[in-house]
């Protein structure tokens, strides 16, 4: 299994070029070492990312990524990697307005955070979000 990045658009009223996420995906892949994944990257509204919310994590609201990994305990290995990412482009263009950058630089960093939490890292606490932060800005540039 090669690298292996497959975007999905169901959110109609946002167009994205599926290839700009995609290589900000295999950066961050590359980064971490990983020579073999697949990554389901799927651009959904803000209700379909709300309904995601509540059914498999419990909250009720909406937010603007949730990371699946899809193998965990003894089916993972090291340098693979197989997950699930959606993303809401509505929160994506709400908050590039909200932080004056661009729609195209929010959803990168929506990718990149995705991916960091396929890789293992988490947003819990404190300590946690300031290096998760500090990773999406290496990735940015």
């Amino acid at each position: 299994m090669p690298l292996k990045i497959r975007i999905s658009n169901l959110n109609k009223k946002r167009k994205i070029d599926a290839r700009a996420p995609k290589k900000a995906a295999l950066r961050v892949l590359r980064g971490f070492g990983k020579t073999k994944a697949l990554i389901d990257i799927t651009f959904v509204d803000n209700r379909k990312i709300k309904a995601l919310n509540k059914k498999y994590m419990g909250r009720n609201r909406s937010t603007d990524v949730l990371s699946f990994l899809l193998e965990e305990g003894a089916a993972r290995r090291k340098d693979r990697l197989i997950g699930d990412i959606y993303i809401s482009s509505d929160t994506a263009s709400e908050n590039a307005g909200r932080f004056k950058t661009s729609f195209d630089k929010e959803l990168f960093r929506y990718v990149i955070h995705g991916i960091l939490h396929l890789v293992g890292f988490n947003d819990k606490t404190v300590k946690e979000k300031n290096k998760i932060k500090k990773l999406e800005e290496v990735y940015l540039k």
